[in-house]
C-alpha cells in the first residue's frame, strides 16, 4: 500500500511540473512575450521531458515495461532529453551572461533613478509603476488601497474593481504609445513649495566661444566646470534641477523644505563662482583650449515660491512657475564673476542676520516681462561666510551619482513662462 502511494504521488508530480509550466505560458502571455525565443524553447522542451518521464514511470508501475510502447516512450525520452541537454549547454553561458549585464544595468538605472528623484517622489513613482506593470489577479477581486490616493481628510483611499478595470482598459488603449496629455485615474505627484530659492548660472560670452571650437573642447569646458558644481551641491543638499546649455540650475527648498535656503543657496553659488575661476585657469594653463581667459560665471539668484512634481508620461520631474522665469531674468541682467540677487532674496539674507553678505546695486535693471527691478550684489564672502553652519542642514539625504545624471534642456511655455525638466 505504502509503495503505491509513493508510486502515485511521483507520478503526480511528473505529470504536474510540465502542466504548470505550460499554463504559466498561457496564463501569462506578457510575461512570455519578453522572454527571449530560447528560454521559452527551453521551457518547452524541459516541460516534454517531464512529461515523458512521468508517462514511463506510470507504464512501469502498470508492469508494461515489455510493451512496444514503452520501449518507444524510453527512446523519445532519450531523445528529447539529449536535445535538452544540448541545448542547455550552449544557452546556460548566454543566460548568465545576460542576467549579469541585466543586474548591472538595473544597478545603474537604480542610481541614475536615486540621483534624479528625492525619495519620497521616487518610492510613489515604483508604487505606480509596479500597480501598472504587474496587475496582480488578485486586484480584480476585491479592493486594493492605494497609497498616492488619498481622501481630502488624509485617509487612504480605496480602489474599487471597477477601478481596477479602468485601469487596465487604459492600458490597453494606450498599449505602445506615450501618454502625454492623457489623465490618469491617480492624482498627480505634485506639491507647491512656498519658500524656495533658484539659481542660474551661466558662462557669459560662452555661445561666441563655442562657436570657434570643436564639439569635444566644448563638453570638456562644460563637464569640467558641472562636475565640480555637482560635488559641491552633493555636499551641501542643493537639488540640481537641470542644465540648459551652458546654463546650470540649482535650487533649495526643492524638494526638502528648509527655512534657510536662501542662505545655502547663496553659500552654494560662492563655492561654485570660485570653482568656475579654478577650473578655467587650470585650463588657461593646459593650453589646450584658447579663448578659455575670456569666459567667466555669471549667476543669478531669485527666491519665492514653485510648482514641482513628476509630469506622468514623461515622468520628469518638474518644476515651474514665475520664480523660476524671474531667476532667469535676474542672472541675465548680471555682470560676469558676479552674483546677482533679488530683493526678495536679499530680504531674506537680512532676515537671517546675512545683510553684509550684500550691496545694492546702484540702478534697477529692466527685466523682459518684468520691468524695473531693484537688485543687490553679493559680496565675496571670506572663509567664515562660506562655512557658515546652518541651523536646518540634513546632509546625507540627497545622494546624488554625479557621473550618471542625464538632464534635457527647457521648454518654454505658454505666456514666456519656463520649464525645467529633469530626466
Amino acid at each position: 500500500m505504502t509503495l503505491f502511494v509513493s508510486d502515485l504521488i511521483i507520478t503526480i508530480s511528473y505529470f504536474s511540473i510540465p502542466v504548470q509550466i505550460l499554463v504559466g505560458l498561457w496564463k501569462f502571455p506578457r510575461v512570455t512575450r519578453r522572454a527571449t525565443k530560447q528560454v521559452v524553447i527551453l521551457l518547452v522542451l524541459f516541460a516534454l521531458f517531464i512529461f515523458l518521464c512521468g508517462a514511463g514511470h506510470l507504464l512501469r508501475c502498470l508492469g508494461r515495461i515489455d510493451t512496444n510502447f514503452f520501449h518507444i516512450l524510453n527512446i523519445l525520452t532519450a531523445a528529447v532529453s539529449f536535445l535538452t541537454s544540448i541545448y542547455l549547454l550552449s544557452f546556460v553561458p548566454i543566460l548568465l551572461d545576460g542576467a549579469d549585464k541585466l543586474y548591472l544595468e538595473a544597478a545603474a538605472t537604480r542610481r541614475i533613478v536615486d540621483s534624479l528623484y528625492p525619495p519620497s517622489i521616487r518610492e510613489r513613482l515604483l508604487r505606480q509603476r509596479r500597480t501598472v506593470d504587474v496587475l496582480p489577479s488578485f486586484m480584480e477581486e476585491g479592493v486594493v488601497k492605494d497609497d498616492d490616493n488619498l481622501n481630502d481628510d488624509g485617509t487612504a483611499a480605496t480602489k474599487t474593481p471597477s477601478t481596477i478595470r479602468r485601469i487596465q482598459d487604459f492600458i490597453r488603449q494606450h498599449k505602445g504609445e506615450s501618454t502625454i496629455g492623457v489623465v490618469s485615474d491617480s492624482r498627480p505627484i505634485a506639491e507647491t513649495y512656498p519658500e524656495t530659492s533658484i539659481m542660474f548660472a551661466d558662462i557669459s560670452n560662452f555661445t561666441q566661444w563655442s562657436s570657434m571650437h570643436s564639439p569635444n573642447q566644448v563638453f570638456t569646458l562644460l563637464e569640467s566646470l558641472f562636475f565640480d558644481f555637482d560635488k559641491i551641491a552633493a555636499e551641501m543638499e542643493v537639488f540640481k534641477l537641470s542644465t540648459v546649455g551652458d546654463c546650470y540650475i540649482a535650487t533649495v527648498g526643492v524638494p526638502y523644505p528648509r527655512p534657510d535656503h536662501a542662505v545655502v543657496l547663496v553659500q552654494f553659488s560662492e563655492r561654485c563662482r570660485r570653482k568656475a575661476n579654478e577650473v578655467l585657469q587650470r585650463l588657461v594653463k593646459q593650453g589646450e583650449m584658447t579663448g578659455i581667459s575670456q569666459l567667466k560665471v555669471r549667476i543669478g539668484i531669485h527666491s519665492g515660491p514653485v510648482t514641482a512634481g513628476v509630469l506622468r508620461g514623461n515622468n520628469r520631474f518638474d518644476v515651474f512657475g514665475d520664480t523660476i522665469n524671474t531667476a532667469s531674468r535676474i542672472e541675465s541682467t548680471g555682470e560676469p564673476d558676479k552674483i546677482h540677487l533679488s530683493k526678495e532674496t536679499a530680504e531674506l539674507l537680512k532676515k537671517a542676520g546675512k545683510g553684509d553678505w550684500i550691496t545694492q546695486r546702484e540702478f534697477s535693471v529692466k527685466a523682459k516681462g518684468k520691468g524695473d527691478l531693484e537688485t543687490f550684489w553679493l559680496k565675496k564672502l571670506d572663509e567664515k561666510g562660506l562655512n557658515e553652519p546652518c541651523d536646518d542642514c540634513h546632509y546625507g539625504q540627497m545622494k546624488l551619482q554625479i557621473s550618471e545624471v542625464e538632464l534635457i534642456g527647457c521648454i518654454t511655455g505658454g505666456n514666456d513662462e519656463a520649464k525645467y525638466l529633469v530626466i
